[in-house]
């Protein structure tokens, strides 16, 4: 019998507690009072369904058994059901209520893209709530709000439940769009735990609450349909005194309507007909009434004037002031100090609690009164900014777009850079850890690289002792796997793989980087030779589950044998050491590893070698790197040891490094960083700016608004809160659709730039810390300068609509903010175009060389796979469709390097530079149509028999006729074999990105060393002749992994990061101009309110349309204008400075300059245009009445 491990984290031990005590929590609701018993056990079915749905997730997750985890199909019903108990205690369900669970029971069976139990769950949640407050309506007032406070105890936790539907929900979806099934799991794993708590939380209140039912409305014989409407009258009264509606603080006409079972219509009529007065004033009439009997009760002396008035149905101070001294004449105050010298001086009766109004008890009373009248203001001040909002419907919407668009952008940028600064901070010792790095100088200037000699580390354990963790790691690009299952009787296939992130490294790696062992002991894991340890996902693959995978044997490159020693958890995804596999470094320079001639080898180096150490206590930086200085005198032979040196670069800026690589392929530096984090700030201040503009120009429009909460009694303070308020709100809406356009185009923005980021990173404590400082500031930059202009105008010049929005500063200030906008949007738009112009640059120049057409195809290097390739080559030289073919080590342009020195010309000294290696047939030049300026090609032979050179190594070796240079005798590594004369001497072409400067080339034939297959394709039926290519590669080698890549997408994987940069930019800049736009209209909106009576006194003076139009755009066509002076030449010196780190580049020319204005005007007459013709077509009839 097999023996299983649970693997249990706190996670697990959280889904247990649910489980478990939701067991025990249905139990007893199960066998609850028999009084409660119904509807308590409906409730138990719900928390059932709970501890079911965990159940199953924890048995997913223990790969007991697999389910589909779809979130409680069957609460939403069984929740409603319960609520339908409570305020229907006499309902019964019937066999017709089973269909409720019919699609929810579907759901769980056949999951749909998007989990569609949490939308059930929400409109069941809509239902409870309708049900709720109609229950609630129906009931009588009695006695202040008790009873509707008493539903606190279910809304809340069914309130968290849709919040928790609506996250899950957003989850989902992005799962859905993005294709990332982890997201849906993720969903699952929040769901489940969190609505088990509340579950839990929600049965134990049932269980332990007191049910008092609140009392029925009390009986009055309604009036007959034939009576008349003065009977009607004399019952409503009655019918209002008994049952005391008017204590009901949120009573309204629609709501009393509904208690007595009438239309609002019939009940306002009877109100105003008979009873001569409108709905506010009977219900004030019996809220005075009251107040004055508590005031003549000793029984309530105990209590303010306000205490008295919020229990008589008053919910405002102010109000009832007003109401009552309207109707009796006097204040509260007076009324009272009356009452009191009326009373006799002896009472038989009890006394009055606290009789004095000023002692300590009524005080903490007045306190707590006061605060929540404050509490009350509070919710009023955002009852306004709501209503508002929604009677400038369009005004809110721009607003919220805007800034939702900002910020979703600043948003997005923020996560980039947090992921971009958090690579390799996990690991324990990181702030010690440490990578050699290369320092070289020549005439060309002083450079930094990666590589080090092989037997670099070894050297450094001897010379210093104090490093006690040294580690060398080697990536082996390109390397194939095979597992052969029949050979182990595990299945009938064989399985091959191609891994790029594979290395060779020593135990010693595992200690100083971070890794978590699931089995095998990372000490011994990597001591004996063709060992191999795997990553969990790594050994799903081979052997599909991790647990097998423990002593089976792994093929590479088909001809050695690699035993599992070992499986570590996947690292995570900010990391420039993404290991998948790594293999024993003593199969590598063993006695038949691949590199055992060169562990003697100080002068070569591998540019895929790392050596990291972790730098002990007590040694500085500094000091080690002059030590290494003396150390790379000591092992290097000379001449090779004044060529360069080598010193640390800490792990903390290994990824802001775009000098030196790393084995993730993705750097980002710091430069980077900081430019992006200003673009992000730009665009949401620009977002604010928008705010400002759009606001001061509504500022005219509510002028009498302001005017008249003046009169009234507002003072400053308080409208500047009530504006903040709406401000507050309109920044709440743009986070949330941020929020929602984040998790929309965070697929998108991960494929753009080739990175992993979860949509989990939005509920981050970071994130979060994030969304409050966006949300703070932003209320307060787009808020605080409306406010105060709003707030700041004059009320009788306000009601007179004489207002005119600071003519002298206001407009200035946002001619000024209009400018910032388009300064920042124009700047980049330059870039944006410059970038365009060098990437079309790239594409279009000429490389020296024909790429079109040619494909790269590798092949096994081992013995046997290179006595194939004769066959081979023959074999496509006769395939319809294959033009040529030829063999190489790299093409001619290629992202794989070998550069040594050589001794020229029978000199004693070699070189003191190093050239570009490149191995080829001579077939070679031919398939790229190469230009030789001088001799030819060397003869097809399987060793070195003659050398081409191109021009630049013919210049840098001081020759300046390419006929002088043939004959001239090259020898490397004093090799006789590698000695042989220069033949040719061919045209330039670049060998490598167009950043860089083409390097000196050097061409051997050497068969050895061949890896690539150069096949030139005809543009008539290329799939076919892929296809018959693929054919014949896979008839010659059958244990092999065939693969090809067309040359052009390899150059063009040179200039990905511009790519992406560039599509960024135009994102950006198309953001910028969008929100800049919104900011001209309004200012075109303000200028149309400002200028309303002009331009009707123009038209009526004659003025045509085209006229009227022209002075708006007069207007703002000059600070676009105004904002370009500023901006081309910051643009120009900028993007002139980044250009500067390309050899080869643009010249920025006035045609750049020239499209971005036209560009911006032209933009921006399209997205005004239409306002200006609006207030251009007015009738200068309306315009002129209020004159």
């Amino acid at each position: 019998m097999d023996n299983y491990i649970f693997h249990i984290s706190l996670y697990h031990l959280a889904l247990l507690a649910v489980i478990f005590t939701g067991i025990a929590t249905t139990a007893l609701l199960w066998y609850a009072a028999k009084s409660r018993g119904p509807q308590n056990r409906i409730l138990a079915l719900a928390m059932f369904s709970t501890v079911l749905s965990a159940a199953a997730l924890f048995a997913a997750l223990q790969n007991l058994y697999n389910c589909p985890l779809s979130p409680l199909p069957g609460l939403g019903p069984l929740l409603f059901f319960y609520v339908r108990k409570i305020t229907k205690p006499n309902s019964k369900l019937r066999l017709k209520h089973l269909l409720h669970f019919v699609p929810l029971i579907l759901i769980g069976i056949v999951p749909g893209p998007i989990g569609l139990a949490p939308v059930s769950i929400l409109l069941y949640l809509y239902a409870i709530h309708q049900q709720i407050t109609t229950h609630y309506d129906r009931i009588a007032f009695n006695s202040g709000d008790r009873h509707r406070k008493e539903w606190r105890w279910l809304q809340w936790p069914l309130l968290a439940l849709g919040v928790l539907s609506i996250l899950s929900l957003l989850f989902e979806t992005a799962g859905y769009i993005s294709g990332n099934s982890e997201l849906n799991r993720k969903a699952s794993y929040l769901f489940v735990p969190v609505s088990g708590i509340l579950m839990i939380w929600l049965s134990c209140r049932a269980f332990f609450r007191t049910y008092d039912p609140p009392q029925a409305a009390i009986a009055y014989l309604k009036p007959r349909p034939q009576d008349g409407i003065r009977e009607k009258g004399i019952w409503l009264k009655r019918s209002i005194k008994l049952n005391r509606y008017y204590l009901d603080p949120e009573i309204s006409l629609q709501a009393l309507a509904a208690k007595l079972e009438m239309h609002p219509n019939e009940l306002s009529r009877i109100i105003n007909t008979v009873l001569k007065k409108s709905f506010n004033d009977l219900i004030n009439e019996y809220r005075v009434a009251e107040v004055c009997r508590k005031i003549q009760d000793p029984a309530f002396d105990r209590l303010t004037l306000l205490g008295v008035a919020l229990e008589s149905g008053f919910n405002a101070k102010t109000t009832f002031n007003r109401v009552f001294k309207e109707m009796t004449g006097k204040s509260p105050a007076a009324y009272k100090k009356e009452q009191e010298k009326e009373r006799p001086n002896y009472n038989m009766g009890r006394p009055a609690a606290f009789p004095g109004l000023l002692s300590y008890q009524n005080t903490a009373r007045h306190q707590a009164v006061t605060k929540q009248n404050r509490y009350l203001m509070l919710k009023n001040h955002f009852k306004i900014a709501w209503r508002n909002l929604l009677r400038n419907r369009s005004y809110t919407s721009i607003n919220i777009a805007g800034l939702a668009i900002g910020i979703a952008a600043c948003m997005l940028i923020f996560l980039v850079v947090q992921y971009e600064t958090s690579f390799d901070n996990y690991h324990t010792d990181k702030d010690r850890i440490y990578r050699i790095v290369r320092v070289t100088s020549g005439p060309d200037g002083v450079h930094t690289g990666v590589g080090t000699p092989l037997p670099f580390t070894q050297g450094l354990k001897t010379d210093f002792p104090q490093l006690k963790q040294v580690s060398d790691i080697m990536q082996s690009d390109g390397s194939f796997y095979i597992y052969d299952e029949t050979k182990t009787g595990q299945g009938a296939a064989v399985k091959k793989f191609k891994e790029t992130l594979a290395y060779y490294t020593d135990p010693e790696f595992f200690h100083i980087f971070k890794f978590n062992w699931l089995a095998g002991n990372k000490k011994t894991a990597l001591t004996a030779p063709n060992t191999i340890v795997l990553s969990k996902n790594e050994a799903d693959k081979f052997f599909g589950d991790w647990h097998k995978a423990m002593g089976r044997t792994i093929r590479v490159e088909n001809n050695t044998n690699m035993q599992v020693t070992g499986i570590f958890e996947d690292p995570p995804v900010n990391t420039d050491i993404p290991i998948k596999l790594a293999m024993s470094w003593t199969t590598l320079v063993g006695e038949r590893g691949a590199l055992k001639n060169n562990i003697s080898d100080w002068v070569s180096t591998f540019g895929a070698k790392h050596c990291y150490i972790v730098l002990p206590e007590g040694l500085s930086e500094s000091r080690l790197n002059k030590e290494l200085a003396a150390f790379t005198k000591r092992h290097t032979p000379p001449p090779y040891e004044k060529r360069g040196t080598y010193r640390l670069q800490a792990l903390k800026d290994i990824h802001y490094d775009p000098e030196t690589s790393v084995y993730s392929g993705h750097t980002f530096s710091r430069q980077l960083i900081a430019v992006i984090s200003l673009i992000g700030l730009f665009l949401l201040v620009i977002a604010c700016v928008n705010f400002i503009n759009l606001a001061t120009a509504q500022a005219v429009n509510r002028s009498k608004e302001v005017g008249v909460r003046k009169v009234l009694g507002s003072n400053r303070r308080q409208l500047v809160f009530q504006f903040i308020s709406e401000t507050f709100m309109i920044t709440l809406f743009a986070i949330l659709s941020a929020c929602m356009t984040c998790v929309i185009t965070l697929p998108m923005l991960n494929g753009l730039l080739e990175i992993r980021l979860s949509a989990l990173l939005l509920i981050s404590p970071e994130v979060s810390l994030f969304l409050i400082a966006i949300t703070c500031g932003v209320t307060l930059l787009a808020g605080l300068y409306p406010a105060l202009v709003l707030s700041g105008f004059n009320p009788t010049t306000a009601l007179r609509n004489k207002v005119n929005a600071g003519k002298a500063s206001g407009i200035s200030l946002r001619r000024v903010l209009v400018v910032t906008q388009f300064c920042i949007a124009q700047f980049l738009v330059i870039g944006t175009l410059i970038l365009i112009y060098q990437m079309n640059y790239f594409k279009n120049k000429s490389l020296g060389f024909d790429k079109e057409a040619v494909i790269n195809v590798p092949y096994p290097g081992d013995s046997t796979g290179k006595a194939k390739v004769n066959t081979l080559v023959n074999e496509l030289n006769i395939q319809p469709g294959v033009n040529a073919v030829s063999l190489s080590t790299f093409g001619p342009s290629d992202d794989g390097d070998w550069y040594s020195d050589f001794k020229f010309d029978h000199s004693p000294n070699p070189t003191d530079f190093a050239s570009c290696l490149k191995w080829a047939d001579p077939e070679f030049f031919k398939l790229y149509r190469m230009e030789f300026v001088a001799g030819g090609a060397y003869p097809n032979t399987d060793t070195v028999t003659g050398y081409v050179i191109n021009e630049t190594l013919m210049h840098k070796l001081g020759i300046t006729d390419p006929k002088q240079a043939l004959g001239k005798n090259i020898i490397l590594w004093n090799r006789k074999n590698m000695s042989a004369p220069v033949v040719g001497v061919v045209k330039d072409f670049n060998a490598g990105s167009l950043r860089n400067a083409i390097p000196p080339v050097l061409m051997g034939a050497w068969k050895d060393q061949y890896s690539k297959l150069n096949i030139k394709i005809g543009p008539h039926n290329v799939k076919q002749t892929l296809s018959g290519i693929e054919r014949l590669w896979n008839k010659t080698y059958p244990e092999g992994i065939y693969e090809y890549r067309f040359l052009d997408q390899t150059i063009a994987g040179f200039y990905k990061k511009e790519q992406q940069l560039s599509t960024l930019y135009k994102i950006f800049a198309g953001i910028a101009i969008f929100i800049s736009c919104l900011g001209l209209y309004g200012l075109v909106s303000f200028m149309a309110a400002q200028r309303t009576k002009e331009v009707g006194i123009r038209k009526t003076l004659g003025a045509s349309a085209a006229h009227i139009v022209y002075l708006f755009s007069k207007e703002f066509t000059l600070l676009i204008l105004v904002a370009f002076i500023i901006s081309a030449p910051l643009g120009y010196f900028l993007m002139n400075k980044w250009l500067e780190d390309y050899v080869y580049r643009i010249t920025i020319g006035p045609g750049i300059f020239l499209w971005a204005i036209l560009a911006s005007v032209a933009i921006a007459w399209a997205s005004v245009g239409l306002k200006a013709v609006r207030a251009a077509m007015a009738n200068p009839v309306k315009s002129l009445r209020s004159e």
